[in-house]
């Protein structure tokens, strides 16, 4: 008995799925480079704005963000399924690191689940694995690479703090590179270990960042977050907190040594006059610098360091 293998689209239709137009291009531009011999992509905010497009549009694969205003990625993902829409494969990119939500994610269909910062050949990878190409494989033009985009990309902290402060609300600069004479008298330190070396990269809160970030998610009143500045010393939840906030932020972290999230190994608070930091501020393989500012809080600046 001969079986037929099914038809392949005459054009590959891609959706991608997130309020980062950075991240949208980042996308676009490892799908140009699959090989199919013709692609149309769309891009979509969130996942209202990808159910209005998916009826229409027909894509052969939806590449969603998880977190996202109005409708994320998962409630896509479950709504396309609840509207027996179950032939619309579903892929995630996403900085969500739990294995409880993930496997949620796998429960409800999604075909494969990607980390942010993501390889693109583990994107390519994972796209050939569910739209296979077959015959004739078109080589790709090869693309010039990516300009740099720095250690974090601003828009995928700024979903990251979002997520976090409870729906308070915030403004997140980027600033001039973070000098050790800005640091508060004692500083919140993080260190990421990957597998290229044991220390990758490290995360600097000042106090001010501290109480902020770990008073926002902790649901603290002003009044308690601006004694805790003036005071220079963050409750223990507030440092609780703050050490989540730097161990999601492993994920964000953009280490060409490094081709999965680099996990958070340990943290500690340092005084200003830490002689290690001071050089690292100075000399260092790349860098991310911050100004967080939350109304009735107050302000505090956070770096980021490739070591």
């Amino acid at each position: 008995m001969n079986v037929t293998a099914p038809p392949i689209p005459d054009v590959h239709r891609f959706l991608v799925v997130d309020d980062s137009r950075a991240i949208q291009s980042i996308i676009r531009r490892v799908l140009e480079t699959c090989g199919y011999p013709s692609i149309e992509i769309r891009v979509a905010i969130n996942g209202e704005a990808a159910l209005d497009l998916i009826d229409e549009f027909k894509p052969h694969l939806v590449l969603t963000d998880w977190h996202m205003p109005k409708m994320s990625g998962l409630e896509l993902l479950q709504t396309l399924r609840q509207l027996g829409q179950s032939d619309v494969k579903v892929g995630l990119i996403t900085t969500e690191t739990s294995p409880t939500m993930l496997e949620e994610a796998r429960r409800n269909g999604a075909v494969f689940v990607i980390n942010k910062p993501f390889n693109d050949q583990t994107l390519i990878q994972h796209v050939h694995e569910v739209l296979p190409l077959s015959g004739e494989v078109v080589t790709p033009e090869v693309m010039p690479p990516p300009k740099p985009e720095g250690l974090v990309i601003a828009d995928e902290c700024e979903k990251l703090i979002r997520s976090l402060m409870n729906g308070i609300p915030f403004r997140l600069l980027e600033q001039a590179p973070l000098p050790a004479s800005a640091l508060t008298a004692n500083n919140l330190l993080g260190l990421y270990g990957g597998r290229s070396k044991p220390i990758t990269a490290i995360a600097v809160l000042d106090m001010n960042a501290v109480c902020i970030l770990g008073g926002g998610s902790g649901k603290q009143q002003p009044d308690v977050v601006r004694e805790a500045m003036q005071q220079g010393q963050a409750t223990k939840d507030m440092i609780n907190n703050a050490n989540q906030f730097m161990q999601s932020a492993g994920s964000l972290l953009r280490i060409a040594s490094e081709s999965e999230p680099v996990p958070l190994s340990r943290t500690s608070i340092v005084p200003q006059t830490f002689q290690k930091l001071n050089e690292l501020l100075i000399k260092n393989g790349g860098r991310a610098d911050f100004r967080i500012s939350v109304p009735g809080y107050g302000d505090g600046r956070f770096t980021f360091l490739a070591v």
